[in-house]
């Protein structure tokens, strides 16, 4: 377990040490000589493959990526950049739509089992450890997901001894277990809607033949979709260079962009609009025609942009608007 844990924070994600420290102390007085030993053992040597690793990849010397990660979130405190929550996110938000029906379930689980208070009390702390920190995502606290469902289950199973609500816990358990699988079904669906830089990516590779290609992309098409997975052309350049002027997009043929009217003014034409998930449409009369009362809504996101030749000469003159199929 010592070397399953330091290897996963050392070389697969940093935050899970949060986790791994809280298990750890709740059972300290379990902790041997032999498993420290190993622990940091282990560290190191999996610093050492993940810096020549990361080394080859990233082509800089001494580079360790989840140590830049941890570095750059919570030492220079810069991960609120990307949007604050409250403290009390993870607890009113964030864990009851990770359980979804398992979460009622959880907290009986808790109230009437205290043989593995401890766990608990680890799991607490760690969420309460990322509580601190003002940028909050769910996946910071998956490991706790198991822990919760695991209360769950220990929750039935109380209840269900309990003869005059046997039936009753059952069905309640039933179908807390089947509303969540629709639920996660119906989100997982929404969720395909959150990633038009990708799609834009995709259609610009269908629409563009030319081999002479350099694309910038900006920050929103890169947080939605676009990655090494999708950039199919070796004979082309991918740019996702940061803060640049005006100017030197220029430099570009075409533009992956989330703003295309400043890039309007300089010499750039829209070939393709990416359309992506903007919010929910509920229509019960659709039930009259058979049909589901709920619609995902969809505006354009991303804009594919190239670059007029001088001399007014262009093209792809063509222009492309994708939707998602709904």
């Amino acid at each position: 377990m010592a070397v399953v844990l330091a290897f996963t924070c050392t070389v697969l994600r940093f935050d899970a040490a949060v986790f791994a420290a809280a298990m750890l102390a709740s059972k300290i007085g379990c902790i041997t000589r032999p498993t420290v030993t190993t622990f940091f053992a282990t560290v190191t040597s999996s610093a050492v493959v993940a810096m020549v690793i990361d080394a080859y990849y990233w082509q800089q010397k001494w580079m360790w990526a989840e140590l830049n990660v941890f570095a750059f979130n919570v030492v220079q405190g810069r991960s609120s950049e990307w949007g604050v929550s409250p403290p009390r996110f993870y607890f009113t938000h964030f864990i009851p739509r990770l359980l979804l029906g398992a979460f009622p379930f959880a907290c009986i689980g808790m109230l009437v089992d205290s043989r593995s208070a401890r766990l608990s009390m680890a799991c607490f702390a760690a969420v309460g450890v990322f509580s601190a920190n003002a940028h909050k995502e769910w996946r910071f606290i998956l490991p706790a997901v198991p822990i919760f469902n695991m209360y769950a289950g220990i929750g039935v199973s109380k209840l269900y001894q309990i003869a005059r609500f046997r039936q009753l816990v059952a069905l309640a358990a039933t179908l807390a277990a089947a509303l969540s699988l629709v639920i996660t079904a119906t989100m997982t669906l929404i969720s395909s809607y959150n990633y038009p830089g990708g799609h834009a990516l995709a259609l610009l590779h269908a629409i563009e033949p030319s081999s002479n290609v350099s694309v910038h992309i900006d920050t929103f098409s890169a947080m939605t979709g676009v990655c090494r997975f999708g950039q199919l052309r070796a004979d082309w350049v991918y740019d996702k260079s940061e803060g640049l002027d005006l100017d030197q997009f220029g430099n570009f043929t075409h533009l992956l962009t989330s703003d295309p009217k400043p890039h309007s003014k300089r010499g750039f034409e829209i070939i393709g609009t990416q359309h992506g998930y903007s919010g929910i449409r509920l229509d019960f009369k659709q039930l009259l025609a058979g049909q589901l009362p709920i619609s995902v809504r969809q505006k354009p996101l991303v804009w594919v942009m190239h670059r007029v030749h001088h001399g007014g000469s262009k093209t792809g003159s063509a222009c492309f608007t994708c939707d998602l199929p709904v």
